[in-house]
């Protein structure tokens, strides 16, 4: 699982959380001995790049998926707010968390919904244009 599924982007497109979907739930929960999990980027930058990294077990067959992405997107905004200098979970932003927190669940739900759909080749196209009746071919 070196390659990520897909990242969702937050904090205006500035910093992104790299999604990882396991293959093999089974193999997942018995390896990791959970379904899910977050872990910040070994090195980041405050308010740009690369922020850490979600692992999910395949998400289809959990009839806890919705759960365990609320869950992990929590964790991921705990670690965004305890990361900025000076910055407390207080009632001036507190609405600003929520709308990110619910902003990068529904961008990941996105994104997983586009990975997960089987890709299907597209047909060539047929010649656009129809060759015109003429007097003479009538």
């Amino acid at each position: 699982m070196s390659k990520p599924a897909f990242r969702v982007f937050f904090n205006d497109n500035k910093q992104w959380v790299n999604i990882h979907v396991a293959n093999d739930p089974a193999r997942f929960k018995r390896k990791n001995q959970c379904h899910a999990y977050y872990i910040a980027a070994e090195t980041r930058k405050q308010r740009q790049g690369l922020f850490g990294y979600i692992y999910l077990s395949e998400l289809n067959l959990s009839p806890m998926a919705h759960e365990l992405v609320a869950h992990e997107v929590q964790h991921l905004i705990f670690d965004w707010v305890l990361t900025r200098k000076g910055m407390n979970i207080n009632e001036k932003n507190e609405e600003r968390i929520a709308t990110m927190t619910g902003e990068i669940s529904r961008r990941l739900w996105r994104k997983y919904e586009r990975w997960s759909k089987p890709r299907t080749r597209k047909t060539p196209r047929k010649q656009r244009r129809t060759p015109r009746k003429t007097r003479k071919s009538i």
